[in-house]
């Protein structure tokens, strides 16, 4: 509108002044400045409230000399008279006089973008950043760094075997020999599902985002033991997970008590365990115990949402449902690590030499603090004696056997990387 262009007319004669100042003091000269601004046409759209102006302004043909061709003002200056507009072109043209001329005409064409609610304006969305990341293939990766992913070896060794040119790529694994293209080098980019071959021999596919585990009792979640503890050989979770998932970087999602069963997530990728564990981002997390005594679900439920208190601070949960149990599988085993571990810890007490009933108490949390449900009911008076996790989010066990992994499923899978976009 006229209004638009008479306000950009305004601030673009003391944009296009402080120019032509800062060029006259950098010859230690002065120039007659008689800036006008002659024109302002709309540019592409008004949605975007852009305009080019054209001024037309009177100085020293040496003062002109110098400033044509200057690509871009002050930003100092742009930022404090434009505000969160944006000055993208300004381009200064002279007429070719001699010099013995004392002014001269210089044509400056200015344009400038004010930011709309309709979008973001044309100097963000063609950033160097964006336009970077735009151009930038993820589905294409050397060749090197994805058989590195897929665990064939490490970063070094990878780019050695690449190197040696006994890598061929092809669309399917099935491709004859015609249709396999071999790699000259580790700069060679494939994409990130290709099927590889190692002189004619097919290498394994690309490691899943992320892997369900039933885990069984007496299985530390951990991919290696610590060293002082190496002696009693302790089962873990680097003897289960395949070596090429470990040279991955496939790790576990947090974890689960050594005497604790249920599922447990494989994940591939940092910023998806961070998602998948933060409390801020509240995925839920599907218990069942089996507790002693019989249980007042209203009660209990109560008790769970409005917090208990532990050495650990103040929980809360979400009851599910309360139904008898025929109690805990007869194992000398564990009947011994509860009753070690409940001399160390006075909020887990009574769990040894009870012949009483027996209850299944199912709840969701949203956090993953150490001995956390367990210390909740034992502190609501129902000391827990078997845990066995359901669900962690979308992923559910299942009929998943016990000490067996499986690939999730598509609609896990989505909701998976929905987490990490």
């Amino acid at each position: 509108c006229s209004h638009q262009r008479c306000h950009f007319a305004d601030r673009i004669n003391t944009v296009i002044q402080s120019m032509l100042v800062s060029a006259s003091r950098h010859l230690l000269t002065k120039a007659v400045l008689l800036t006008t601004v002659t024109m302002a046409l709309p540019l592409r759209s008004t949605a975007t409230k852009s305009f080019r102006i054209a001024v037309h302004c009177s100085l020293h043909p040496r003062h002109a000399a110098c400033m044509t061709g200057w690509a871009a003002p002050p930003r100092q200056i742009t930022r404090r008279l434009f505000g969160k507009s944006h000055v993208n072109l300004v381009q200064v043209r002279t007429p070719h006089h001699h010099f013995s001329t004392l002014q001269d005409d210089a044509n400056i064409s200015v344009e400038v973008s004010q930011p709309s609610d309709e979008g973001p304006s044309i100097t963000k969305k063609n950033s160097r950043k964006q336009r970077r990341k735009k151009s930038k293939d993820l589905n294409f990766q050397r060749i090197d760094k994805v058989l590195a992913h897929r665990g064939i070896g490490t970063r070094s060794q990878t780019f050695e075997l690449a190197k040696s040119k006994r890598i061929m790529v092809a669309s399917r694994p099935d491709a004859p020999h015609e249709e396999r293209t071999r790699l000259m080098g580790p700069k060679e980019k494939v994409p990130f599902e290709a099927a590889l071959f190692l002189d004619g021999n097919l290498l394994p596919g690309p490691p899943p985002l992320l892997l369900a585990y039933h885990k069984p009792k007496f299985v530390l979640s951990v991919m290696e033991d610590d060293k002082k503890w190496k002696d009693q050989q302790r089962k873990h979770l680097g003897h289960v997970l395949e070596p090429r998932y470990i040279k991955a970087g496939m790790h576990p999602v947090g974890r689960l008590d050594y005497d604790t069963t249920g599922l447990i997530l494989f994940s591939l990728d940092g910023k998806l365990t961070q998602r998948l564990l933060h409390p801020r981002r509240g995925v839920k997390k599907d218990y069942v115990a089996t507790v002693q005594g019989l249980v007042d679900e209203v009660e209990l439920a109560e008790k769970l949402s409005d917090g208990v208190e532990t050495t650990e601070g103040m929980h809360k949960a979400k009851l599910i449902s309360v139904s008898p149990s025929d109690g805990p599988v007869d194992d000398g085993e564990l009947t011994e690590i509860l009753r070690i571990e409940s001399e160390e810890d006075d909020e887990e007490t009574g769990l040894e030499n009870y012949t009483g009933p027996y209850s299944d108490v199912r709840l969701v949390v949203s956090e993953g603090k150490y001995r956390m449900v367990r210390r909740m009911l034992a502190n609501c008076g129902h000391p827990v004696v078997e845990l066995k996790r359901l669900r962690h989010g979308a992923v559910e066990l299942g009929d998943l056997k016990v000490g067996e992994f499986r690939d999730v499923t598509e609609e896990e899978l989505k909701w998976a990387k929905s987490l990490i976009q």
